[in-house]
């Protein structure tokens, strides 16, 4: 194929995967829920300063995702679809820089596979599919790092333009993170390249640059400072951000080797068998591409950088899947059928296809140990592909040793296992959640409140403000004031409610792959 049959097959696929069914699916994760809550509050009010979750403020994140967010209620309304809209241009978008940029430096054939390693990666595929800051930050940081290296490549100022207004996007997206990996990437690559020098650095005008970058948010960051009287501004830099990464919050913690987990294993898990070949590939021939030197440098930086934060999430690192799809590609496209002859080759691939080929019984068996989800054991036939996938594998390992079909078989069972997943599998999994299960009994033209915890999704779905309640006296009073109405809480709290003669219960649902359990109580009935 030419380079457009190749662009268009790239976008076909890339829109296929990022928007699967990103209408279908309840908006029902903690972190998705809160940030298309905030994203709404803010869309309802017009007030695009100060960001607020359930008329409170919150402080985890900077604005800009809550922009996109409300431009999709705008045009789709206050829904799934809306929410998410974005993150999946944002998705296609950085598939698209991926192709790009592989093109113009590694050739068609690398720029192909190189879009299709990030494109064929399920945990990728969630992330653009989620209404939280994530899929923005990976946009805007692929396009800062892509557009840093053609700028120092070619001296192009408008590359360079394009990297400090990247990097201000990403402060306006997650915060100061943008700014130090990208620009601990750069230094990082400047020494290893041997060019951390005076005139170097001058003609990257870094001064004026972060100048730039930071002018792009400061006037937002100065606005919500001012009117929370410096409340957001503490709150976001120190606790979000500092004790973030100097201890761990929320129960996210690890080894550092887990860090490496997430990027290596879990990111690039349809490529597993030739993730670490890549990265030794690219060490070895660094020094011939500066490209490749940069692209290492930045995945140095990012996986470094997590690996020794407190605090541990797999989407922390995904910045580093779209250049880890391009050292991906590049290797692919340069191995020969005497890849077969290495022994660590074929021992990796051989654990890889016994990994597909069991992939079906280890989701059946996940399933059925879930109380909540045992009766959907059935699933586990969506992921059959993976396993044919395997038995192929077995099949190239002992008999044909044909790398391109090889690849090409892995590829389209993984895309084919995504679309699977996010318009079937998942879909029966997300009806089983304890808001679309609790939801219809409760007479929503009542008044809901919450007894000291609400799931996320509940303020979405409702769609107004829950009052949360932490004492019995405060949750009485409230009752005192309207005749009838519903409390949501956990299952944990159901004896002290039932102190409280005036309410009865209705119903419960377990929290999907969590213990908690919601329960609606109920007065005036």
């Amino acid at each position: 194929m030419n380079k457009q049959r190749s662009l268009l097959l790239v976008l076909a696929l890339s829109v296929a995967v990022m928007f699967a069914n990103i209408g279908g699916l309840d908006v029902y994760a903690l972190d998705e829920a809160k940030n298309a809550e905030a994203a709404r509050e803010m869309f309802e009010s017009g007030n695009y300063v100060v960001p607020y979750y359930n008329y409170e403020l919150r402080t985890d994140k900077p604005p800009l995702h809550y922009y996109f967010m409300a431009t999709g209620y705008k045009i789709f309304g206050v829904n799934a679809f809306g929410a998410r809209f974005f993150s999946s241009v944002a998705g296609v978008m950085t598939v698209l820089l991926v192709f790009l940029f592989a093109f113009k430096h590694f050739g068609q054939r690398a720029a192909l596979l190189s879009a299709l390693v990030l494109i064929s990666s399920l945990h990728a595929a969630l992330q653009f599919h989620m209404s939280v800051p994530d899929p923005y930050l990976i946009f805007f940081m692929t396009w800062a790092f892509f557009s840093f290296y053609n700028a120092y490549q070619s001296n192009n100022k408008w590359q360079l333009l394009a990297f400090y207004f990247a990097i201000g996007c990403g402060l306006l997206t997650k915060g100061p993170v943008a700014l130090g990996l990208a620009g601990l990437s750069v230094v990082l690559f400047l020494l290893l390249n041997r060019d951390f020098k005076l005139a170097t650095i001058i003609r990257l005008q870094p001064i004026m640059g972060v100048i730039l970058s930071i002018g792009i948010a400061f006037p937002w960051y100065y606005q919500v400072h001012i009117r929370t009287n410096g409340v957001w501004t503490d709150d976001f830099f120190f606790k979000h951000n500092f004790d973030r990464f100097s201890e761990p919050m929320e129960g996210h913690q690890g080894i550092f080797l887990l860090t490496f987990a997430y990027v290596f294993l879990l990111g690039m898990l349809t490529f597993a068998p030739f993730v670490f070949q890549s990265l030794k590939s690219a060490w070895a021939t660094r020094k011939e591409n500066s490209a490749v030197l940069f692209l290492l440098s930045a995945i140095i930086i990012i996986v470094g950088f997590f690996a020794i934060s407190s605090t541990k999430l797999p989407n922390y690192t995904t910045p580093a899947y779209p250049l880890l799809a391009v050292l991906l590609g590049v290797y692919l496209s340069k191995i020969k059928v005497s890849w077969f002859d290495n022994k660590w080759n074929r021992l990796g691939l051989w654990a890889y296809a016994i990994l597909l080929v069991g992939f079906p019984i280890g989701i059946y068996f996940g399933i059925q140990a879930d109380k909540s989800l045992n009766h959907l054991t059935e699933l586990a036939w969506y992921f059959v592909p993976l396993s044919a996938t395997g038995i192929y594998l077995i099949y190239q390992l002992v008999k044909a040793r044909d790398l391109d079909r090889l690849i090409f078989m892995s590829t389209a069972s993984w895309l084919v296992t995504t679309i699977l997943f996010f318009y079937i599998a998942f879909p029966k999994v997300d009806a089983e959640n304890p808001v679309r299960k609790t939801l219809p009994y409760i007479d929503t033209s009542e008044e809901v409140v919450s007894y000291k915890a609400v799931n996320a999704a509940f303020v979405f779905s409702l769609q107004r403000h829950i009052p949360k309640y932490a004492g019995l006296a405060d949750l009485k009073a409230q009752m005192q004031k309207y005749s009838k109405g519903y409390v949501i809480s956990r299952t944990q709290y159901r004896d002290e409610l039932e102190e409280i003669e005036a309410l009865e219960y209705v119903t419960e649902a377990r929290d999907t792959f969590e213990n908690p359990k919601t329960l609606i109580m109920r007065w005036g009935y």
